[in-house]
């Protein structure tokens, strides 16, 4: 971004004088070849405040020209003299290209006719360019009152430019407004930017983290840029931020951090204004995929990278904003504090020992050499204050980041210094920085991570480009580690919730913490590496447990987390848990107990912390049961370990037979083929409720029934189907579902035996019990009851035989009138596995979530003579991630033939790829 914008003067410019239609032709012309030319300057490579000066420019020779026709025209008519004023961001000359553009008409008289013609002799050819104006008609008093009234009014006095008119009323205007609003207490007006700050970030978002920001309005946004200018401004009357550095006020290393970050927003929100062709400040995904395109037009992937370039690409563009956010967040918070004047008396100092004190209660350093000749005290201030229980000072804050930031200690001056690796550790795995930000985080926004471990400084505003990774890479590894540390002090919502996570972190010896969260802290650190993170980012792990200088046993460990770090949750959720041969692996892969231990805690605060809400009872469910066998396994064995697990299988069954009222062996009967993971994954009512489902079926010679509960507050339905037993069932019932607009979000499937007895059970083959978790197409529960009687009807008619289900698809599924919201492309892969399970072939299927995926799938492994035996479907955000337990419909054999696997892989690859296509 170093080519030089353009220059307004160069611009065709027609007669502003003509008749007002002409004029206005004019005008647009003008402006439009003003807005090509900033497309043309920031596709060159021009930078952000280049582009917007010159175009703030190209707009001045356009209202400039205007005003000068108009007071040719009407000036003479005129009770007093008149001045232009450009304010807002239009005064600081940063003009986007469909930004609005302020003006302020200063008359010192009450307004006449002749003023009123000349304003709209100025205004009507600017608006018939199609230029947004905002106006105003005051004198100094009005604006004065305005301004004490209205924060927007206020803060748009700080940034004026004199566009034409008298040059002394303006003097005059800027005197005594900044005079009347700033001069006699400008605390108070900070006071009222801090509550601005406070009650724009409630509405647009308390993190610069969002995956889809608001550029201007958004925490570390441009507002909040200009938030510190506009307190500098009032407090030291100073033009820019670099007259802060001039005066003492702030580091070179500060201005230079928000130059840059100034730079960069401005470049991308013109690049999002020329995308959308309009004033436009959500950096949707839409605009970011076609921005990052020109941002990086020759990005490629590395080897073994098996991304999409464009995935690439916006995920460096997001790292370049969130870098930026962060800084104008930090940098900001700085300034403001730098501006308010605090009350005048001496300070309170507190020595505590060679190289710190406490200063008005706060903690910084006892001389200004300390860091420079001992730099591991960097790190041993942040255990210090923890232990202290008080905040850093925030000037010696600035001499961390500056020092760290411009190489001031030289090169590295933490890498491989084994005293502040001794000290950052402890600090690591200390339960007690509990602060938001903790302690840890305060560290990385200063650069303190980076500079003890190079490989992290990659980390930093990392985003991942879909809706189901909330948070960068480096503040979702500062997260998981706060989970672990809100674990080990037993926090009531995590003991209330997940007592086997509490329980498991106070089992953890504490010399077994170290491995532990170092790493929960690393286990995402070969994320900037592409494909294999986990396995390139265990090397990079073993590298930096050697540096912090851990023992090697804990390096193994630490190595093992990482490389293994996704292992229990594809288990969890993508495989049977109740496969003894599978857990009988995991058992052999973590080998003991400690270890199992370990990346359950890892695995759970990873889960937890992907997004708010991610870790669902579902989920956390599904890892506790997983966890639970594999510790029974390595505890017992395998026999016991099954016996185990039967006994508490047996006791949920004597309590579901109590519930029912039947003696044990009859409702053990009414068990039969229903597998163990269905008790264990169902609370006893929910089971009986599912039993005299099954009975009302058959007593009442029901083809199908529906149970329907309805969970609102979590947005969602659950709907559980028992019907008789069919090939091709599942795609049945997605298919009705699908042409009913709902939307499957989760589905787990049971069958088990079909005859009548005595009882009103089943005992023979044919009765499926499956449920599915769903919601509408807006993301909410399903209440109205005609719609399921509906949905019971069409899907009786379908397992009788009376109609076709793709006629139903066909005929009665809902077209949304509603444009689709774009999301980031997943790209659709389809695995098959016929090693993880003795019995069954297992089909991964991962692709773009949209309305009939589930039924998709279903149909064609239907199509393709395919029994499915276990499906578990899972959607995460964007992200489907469906797997399958199927095998030969004819034979009942697993699928090994390559080439039959491989017409598999073909037909589900094309039957999404249509699904996609809108066929």
């Amino acid at each position: 971004m170093s080519a030089p914008a353009f220059i307004a003067e160069a611009l065709p410019m027609g007669d502003l004088t003509a008749a007002a239609p002409e004029r206005g032709r004019v005008a647009r012309a003008y402006l439009d070849a003003a807005r090509a030319a900033v497309a043309e300057s920031h596709a060159a490579g021009a930078g952000g405040r280049a582009v917007a000066g010159a175009y703030a420019d190209a707009v001045d020779r356009l209202v400039r020209g205007c005003f000068e026709a108009a007071v040719a025209r009407h000036g003479a008519g005129l009770a007093a003299p008149v001045a232009l004023v450009a304010t807002g961001g239009y005064g600081r000359a940063e003009l986007c290209p469909y930004s609005d553009a302020d003006l302020l008409f200063l008359y010192p008289a009450a307004p006449d006719a002749a003023l009123a013609a000349l304003t709209e002799e100025v205004l009507y050819p600017l608006w018939d360019a199609r230029l947004d104006v905002g106006h105003a008609i005051r004198n100094v008093p009005e604006a004065i009152r305005f301004a004490r009234d209205d924060l927007t009014v206020c803060t748009a006095l700080l940034d004026t430019r004199l566009l034409g008119g008298d040059a002394e009323l303006f003097r005059g205007f800027v005197r005594e407004t900044f005079q009347a609003l700033f001069t006699p207490n400008a605390n108070d007006f900070i006071a009222r930017l801090h509550d601005e700050v406070r009650a724009r970030r409630a509405r647009f978002g308390e993190t610069p983290y969002l995956l889809e920001p608001n550029l201007k309005n958004g925490d570390g946004g441009l507002r909040d840029l200009y938030v510190g200018l506009w307190a500098a401004k009032a407090r030291f009357r100073v033009s820019d931020f670099g007259d802060l550095a001039r005066r003492g006020e702030a580091t070179a290393r500060q201005v230079a951090a928000l130059a840059q970050a100034r730079d960069f927003l401005l470049w991308i929100r013109t690049a999002l204004h020329l995308h959308a062709g309009r004033r436009q400040d959500q950096l949707g995904f839409d605009a970011q995929e076609a921005i990052a395109r020109r941002l990086f037009p020759d990005i490629t992937a590395a080897e073994g990278d098996r991304r999409p370039v464009i995935v690439i690409a916006v995920e460096e563009m997001m790292r370049r904003y969130y870098l930026a956010a962060k800084a104008v967040r930090r940098e900001v918070a700085r300034v403001l504090e730098r501006c308010v004047v605090p009350p005048q008396r001496p300070p309170v100092l507190r020595r505590i020992d060679h190289a710190f004190m406490l200063f008005n209660g706060r903690l910084t350093t006892t001389g200004p050499e300390v860091f420079r000749e001992h730099p591991a005290e960097m790190v041993r201030l942040f255990p210090a204050a923890l232990e202290l229980g008080v905040e850093i000072y925030g000037h010696t804050r600035d001499v961390i980041a500056d020092a760290l930031g411009d190489g001031a200690l030289g090169r590295a001056p933490l890498t491989g210094d084994p005293t502040a690796a001794r000290h950052f550790v402890d600090l690591l795995c200390d339960p007690r920085d509990r602060a938001s930000p903790s302690l840890l985080e305060q560290m990385h926004d200063l650069g303190v991570l980076s500079a003890l471990m190079p490989e992290w400084a990659p980390l930093t505003g990392r985003a991942q480009h879909d809706v189901y990774h909330v948070y960068t890479v480096d503040q979702h590894s500062l997260y998981a580690v706060a989970c672990l540390r809100a674990l080990a002090r037993g926090e009531a919502p995590y003991a209330a919730a997940h007592p086997t996570a509490v329980a498991a972190m106070a089992e953890v010896e504490p010399a077994d913490r170290v491995a532990l969260f170092v790493g929960t802290l690393l286990h995402d650190i070969g994320k900037p590496l592409g494909s294999g993170h986990s396995e390139k980012g265990a090397r990079l792990a073993v590298a930096v447990a050697r540096r912090l200088a851990l023992a090697e046993a804990d390096v193994r460990k630490v190595e093992f987390l990482v490389r293994q770090h996704l292992l229990l949750s594809h288990l969890s959720q993508r495989r049977d848990i109740d496969d003894s041969g599978m857990i009988e692996k995991l058992a052999h892969t973590v080998r003991d107990l400690t270890t199992l231990r370990q990346l359950y805690l890892l695995t759970y605060a990873d889960m937890a912390m992907v997004a708010p809400q991610n870790l669902t009872e579902w989920k956390a469910r599904l890892l506790r049961d997983l966890y639970l066998r594999a510790r029974a396994h390595l505890r017992s064995g395998p026999d016991l370990a099954g016996a185990d697990t039967s006994a508490r299988v047996q006791a949920r069954k004597r309590r579901v037979a109590a519930l029912l009222g039947g003696a044990a062996p009859a409702a053990e009967a009414a068990f039969a083929h229903l597998p163990d993971r269905y008790f264990a994954q169902h609370a006893a009512p929910t089971i009986v409720r599912h039993m005299r489902l099954c009975q009302r079926r058959v007593a009442e010679g029901r083809q199908v029934l529906l149970d329907v509960r309805h969970h609102r507050s979590r947005r969602y339905s659950v709907v559980t189907v028992c019907c008789a037993d069919a090939p091709g069932l599942l795609a049945s019932i997605a298919g009705v579902l699908l042409a009913h607009g709902i939307d499957i979000h989760a589905a787990e499937i049971n069958s088990r035996a079909g005859q009548a007895d005595a009882a009103g059970f089943v005992q023979g083959p044919g009765e499926a019990l499956d449920v599915f978790t769903v919601h509408d197409r807006l993301g909410r529960a399903i209440v109205g009851p005609r719609r399921w009687q509906a949905v019971e009807e069409d899907l009786g008619r379908v397992l009788g035989h009376e109609v076709d289900v793709s006629a139903i698809v066909a005929a009665r599924r809902e077209r949304s009138s509603l444009p689709a919201k774009a999301k980031p492309h997943v790209l659709t892969e389809v695995e098959i596995d016929n090693d993880a399970s003795r019995d069954f072939t297992i089909v991964d299927v991962y692709t773009q979530d949209r309305l009939g995926v589930l039924y998709t799938i279903a149909r064609t492994l239907a199509e393709q003579g395919l029994d499915i035996h276990l499906s578990k479907v899972a959607t995460e955000a964007e992200r489907v991630a469906d797997v399958f337990y199927v095998r030969e419909g004819d034979t009942r054999a697993k699928l090994t033939d390559p080439a039959r696997q491989e017409a598999l892989r073909r037909a589900l690859l094309e039957a999404l790829a249509r699904l996609e296509a809108g066929g």
